[in-house]
Formats: C-alpha cells, structure tokens, sequence
C-alpha cells in the first residue's frame, strides 16, 4: 500500500520557478532541468531525458494553460525524495493543448513508484479543479501563497 501522498509537502521539497526560458518544450524542459531542486541521485540530464521521452509520445497539456510534464517511468528510488515542480515560464509555449492555449505553467511531479505517481496525478487533477489554485497558477503566485490552498484538498 502507497502512503497518501502529500501535495504541499512535496510541492515544498520542490519549489515554485520563474521565469523559465525555452521556446519549445523540449528548450524549456533542458532549462527547468538545469535550475530545479533535484535530489542528489538525479542528474539533470536524466530529468531531462525522461520529460522529453514521454513528451514525444503525447502532450502533457492539460489546458487553461497548464501541463503537467512528468517521466514514464519512476526517477526516484527513495519515496522521501518525492517532489513537485511548478515551473512559470517566461514566455508561454506551444504544447498542443486540447484548447489550443499556450503553457505558462508546468507542474511536474517526481515519483518513486507508479503507484505514487498516480495519486499525485489523481490529487494534482483533483486541484487543478480548484478555482482559486488555478487562479493562483494564471498569477504566478509563490510557495507561501499556493501552500494553504493545497493543504485545503
């Protein structure tokens, strides 16, 4: 059995980016990998590899400007080292949305296991519901100000 995971305190251990470069996602992706918190058995390139090898095969867009980009396979071995990225890019980029706009913001979760992996992505759909989390991504807002909005999940 998968412990419940913890939004906030993953989105702790993984911090909140601005202004991350990049005019495709595969530019943005090298960029982010480069300059998020990673646990130390992750090198960035393997970051890298994997947000591009499963972006290949279908966009992580979601709409309203959001995508959550993520590995296919589990990059961490220890579950204490799970995290979550929110990422706010500099310039919005095409990720082939289903509502046709463009990303601004990536929410990328690192997991340990498949079965971790999904509840993070069943709670991060569960959030993305949220009027006032989704407005507090469409304004850039930081970890003091989004955390108290996860922990109400």
């Amino acid at each position: 059995m998968v412990p419940d995971a913890n939004i906030g305190e993953y989105l702790r251990a993984g911090g909140v980016y601005r202004d991350i470069e990049g005019d495709s996602p595969f530019e943005v992706f090298k960029s982010l990998s480069e300059k998020v918190n990673l646990p130390s058995e992750i090198l960035p390139v393997n970051l890298y590899e994997g947000l591009c090898a499963r972006e290949t095969v279908l966009s992580t867009a979601v709409g309203n400007g959001i995508a959550i980009p993520h590995s296919q396979q589990p990059l961490l071995k220890n579950p204490k080292d799970q995290r979550i990225f929110i990422c706010y890019l500099k310039n919005p980029i095409d990720m082939h949305a289903m509502d046709n706009k463009k990303v601004q913001t990536l929410i990328i979760p690192l997991s340990s296991s498949v079965q971790s992996h999904l509840q993070i992505i069943s709670l991060l759909a569960q959030l993305l519901t949220k009027s006032d989390f989704k407005k507090a991504l469409e304004l850039k807002l930081g970890l003091n100000e989004i955390y108290p909005l996860i922990r109400r999940i």
